[in-house]
C-alpha cells in the first residue's frame, strides 16, 4: 500500500497557530494600552526639572531681576516662583504648591515647592528653588 505525502498544514495546526496569536495579541494589547499614567508622570518631571533649572541658572547667571529677587526673598508661594521662572507659566492641569518661608530669612537655602498633576493626585514631585537673600 502507498501512502500519500503530507503538504502543508492540517486545519486543525491553523486553528491552533491562530488561537495562541489571539491570546498573545489580548496580553500585549492590554500591556500598552493604558500608557497614561506614564505620560503623566514623564511630563510632571519635564515642568519640575525646567523650574528647578531656571531657578538654578537664575541664580547662577546672578541675571536676578526685581521680579524674580522680590518673588524668592519674600517667602511667596512656590506657584508664584514657578510662574515668573516659565515662559508661559503653569501649564493647566498641574498644581504647584508650598511656600519657601525660609528664603526672607536662611538666605541662599533651597527649598522644596510640590508639582501635581490635577487629573491625577498620585502623580507628584518636589523641586527646589535657590533663595537670593
Amino acid at each position: 500500500m502507498m501512502t500519500k505525502k503530507q503538504a502543508g498544514f492540517t486545519l486543525i495546526e491553523l486553528v491552533v497557530v491562530l488561537v495562541l496569536l489571539g491570546i498573545i495579541g489580548a496580553v500585549a494589547t492590554a500591556r500598552f494600552q493604558d500608557l497614561s499614567g506614564d505620560a503623566r508622570l514623564a511630563a510632571l518631571q519635564g515642568i519640575a526639572a525646567e523650574i528647578q533649572s531656571g531657578s538654578a541658572i537664575n541664580y547662577a547667571e546672578g541675571v536676578l531681576d526685581a521680579t524674580y529677587t522680590q518673588v524668592v526673598t519674600n517667602a511667596t508661594a512656590c506657584s508664584a516662583i514657578a510662574a515668573g521662572l516659565l515662559t508661559s507659566g503653569v501649564p493647566s492641569g498641574w498644581t504647584v504648591a508650598g511656600n519657601p518661608a525660609a528664603c526672607g530669612t536662611a538666605g541662599n537655602v533651597d527649598n522644596a515647592c510640590t508639582l501635581t498633576n490635577d487629573a491625577d493626585a498620585a502623580v507628584t514631585t518636589t523641586f527646589t528653588v535657590i533663595c537670593t537673600g
